[in-house]
């Protein structure tokens, strides 16, 4: 018999089959339960009901006879009643009956509400030592008028926890950290579906800084914590303070963990000690690490770090990585943090390129001084760089340059790691100038940027752009970082890594302009996962009027991890033809 008769004849066994089966086996899902619940109510408070509702709660439970299950019907009258109760409805209509069908005791339950309760009126008191602070008083009657839950709103038990919660939590993270609800009321009237509230707060003390007391610090001088500390004695109490401070040990490298609090204690609020525990990291720390880019493919790397390097708290990194078209070794060693969270580096590179048969060999030596927070950075950097620029079977350029170089961004996004709204900027610009140690001069201005808007809650669209422009006499002489190609995972999807840019014989080279733009569609299929619809456009040239824009489109699966999106693209060169695949960690910035 051929293989195809032997399928043909399995398909018609299994539905012979299907069509034989004996009427029980259809029903034995339905006949697993022990009763029967119907509920009819409006559809706004059916999941309220059958979430918390034991009737519903216990139908799969084994060992339930009838008597327990009339006594679970009997008691459902009161659990309704509460259950409604939290939305706003003090007043409902219940009826319960109870059927048998076919030996299967049922339960039908009919629900009237009745008109949901709204607030009439809300008493906000704010007292405590707050009402002697000048500098609070429109801070205090500011707070009452966003007061959440106001006259004309439907009451329900969630949103009155969570307008108290959100009052006292200004309080509790700007000043006053022992504030609490010394009375809250909502005084319901059921027959006319109204309720007032009341709400009194007592603020406690108005905390000021004292000493900072510092625990589990061994290696490391005083002076690093010190200097990262954004908050001074005297100063009033604001958490947001802390969490910076916080936020900035835990990135300067030096602590596995760190824990800022201050003393809750009011009797010490005129000067609340700032309590720090940190747990150092070892002296020394060795990384391994890999990854797969779709531009360069497989990379390994390998880091030594010394956190005390020549003095206490220099903090020294030498790293190693290679992949298919790059390879780089560099050392930095960054000095201690200053006051202001201002830090110098001192650093030396080397590094070799294949990229479309452009084979760069670097050397370089920087000077850097930067400021960094999640939201923003400031980099200045003076950078010394001798490079070898060969073309395939081509001769063998040398060039030096000698750069002052400027980079600001900002981080204006809801999530740092998984994005849904907000923007991203960097702006950079730097030059050289022949008579210091350059081949050529040159001023170099650079920028790009990302806007995530928000259609739904579901869907959004991303914008990106990159532009760039190199002023100079003539590119010949001017290091390849310092000029312009494209394409590639995180440029115009559907070319090859930095395949577009001047072609010079085989070769594509860096120009001295840039233009890329990105508009992405993505929509959430479920909380982990999405997809994305995209087109970029995109080149580098010589000269503007060269600048001819070429395009990419395609689709892609965006997965959500804790470490960010997860971004694999199917992208088509449209100039090509060619179909590409693209794999990215974070949002394209």
């Amino acid at each position: 018999m051929s293989p195809a008769a032997c399928r043909a004849s399995l398909c018609a066994l299994l539905l012979l089959t299907l069509l034989t089966l004996p009427p029980w086996t259809a029903r034995a899902a339905e006949s697993d339960r022990l009763w029967n619940v119907t509920l009819e109510v409006a559809d706004e408070l059916r999941p309220l009901l059958e979430q918390h509702l034991d009737l519903f709660r216990l139908a799969d439970r084994p060992g339930l006879d009838n008597e327990l299950i009339e006594h679970l019907a009997a008691r459902s009258g009161a659990e309704m009643r509460n259950l409604l109760a939290t939305a706003g409805y003090f007043s409902p209509r219940i009826n319960i009956d109870i059927r048998h069908e076919d030996g299967v005791p049922g339960v039908h339950l009919r629900i009237e509400p009745g008109a949901q309760a709204v607030v009439t009126a809300a008493n906000i008191r704010i007292g405590g030592a707050i009402e002697n602070e000048t500098a609070d008083a429109v801070r205090v009657t500011a707070l009452r008028e966003r007061w959440r839950l106001g006259p004309g709103a439907p009451f329900r038990q969630s949103s009155w926890d969570e307008a108290k919660d959100t009052l006292l939590r200004e309080l509790l993270l700007d000043g006053y950290p022992a504030a609490r609800i010394s009375d809250s009321r909502a005084e319901v009237d059921a027959d006319t579906a109204q309720v007032r509230l009341t709400v009194n707060i007592d603020s406690g003390p108005l905390f000021l800084y004292g000493e900072t007391r510092i625990e589990g610090l061994q290696r490391y001088p005083r002076s690093l914590l010190d200097n990262l500390r954004r908050h001074h004695p005297g100063q009033r109490y604001n958490h947001e303070d802390l969490q910076r401070y916080q936020s900035a040990l835990q990135a300067s490298g030096f602590f596995r963990s760190v824990s800022v609090a201050v003393d809750p204690d009011p009797a010490r609020a005129a000067a609340a000690t700032v309590r720090v525990i940190v747990i150092e990291n070892p002296a020394m720390k060795i990384d391994l690490g890999g990854g797969f880019s779709t531009d360069s493919g497989p990379r390994g790397e390998l880091s030594f770090i010394r956190y005390n390097s020549f003095q206490p708290g220099w903090q020294s990194t030498t790293r190693l990585r290679a992949d298919s078209k790059e390879q780089t070794f560099s050392s930095e060693l960054a000095l201690l943090p200053e006051p202001g969270d201002w830090r110098n580096r001192l650093g030396v590179e080397a590094s070799r390129s294949d990229i479309e048969d452009l084979v760069t060999r670097r050397f370089g030596l920087i000077a850097q001084r930067s400021w960094r927070s999640p939201e923003r950075e400031h980099d200045w950097s003076l950078k010394f760089q001798a490079e070898e620029q060969s073309l395939s079977a081509g001769p063998v350029d040398n060039l030096n340059a000698l750069t002052l170089n400027y980079s600001w961004t900002r981080r204006n996004v809801d999530d740092l790691l998984r994005p849904r709204r907000g923007h991203m900027i960097n702006l950079q610009l730097g030059g050289a100038s022949a008579a210091v140690l350059s081949t050529r001069s040159f001023t170099r201005a650079y920028g790009r940027g990302l806007y995530i808007a928000p259609l739904t809650r579901r869907d959004r669209i991303h914008l990106r752009g990159e532009a760039g422009a190199v002023w100079s006499d003539a590119r010949e002489g001017i290091p390849t970082e310092f000029l312009f190609r494209a394409g590639g995972d995180q440029s115009v999807r559907g070319y090859d890594y930095q395949s577009l840019g001047v072609r010079q014989g085989t070769a594509v080279v860096g120009g001295r302009f840039l233009g890329v733009a990105t508009i992405e569609y993505q929509r959430d299929l479920t909380r982990e996962w999405g997809a994305a619809v995209f087109a970029d456009a995109g080149n580098a040239a010589d000269t503007p009027s060269s600048l001819k824009l070429v395009q990419g489109y395609g689709v892609g699966v965006r997965w959500m991890t804790p470490a960010g999106a997860l971004n694999l693209d199917l992208a088509r060169g449209r100039e090509t033809g060619q179909l590409r695949i693209h794999f990215t960690l974070g949002a394209r910035f």
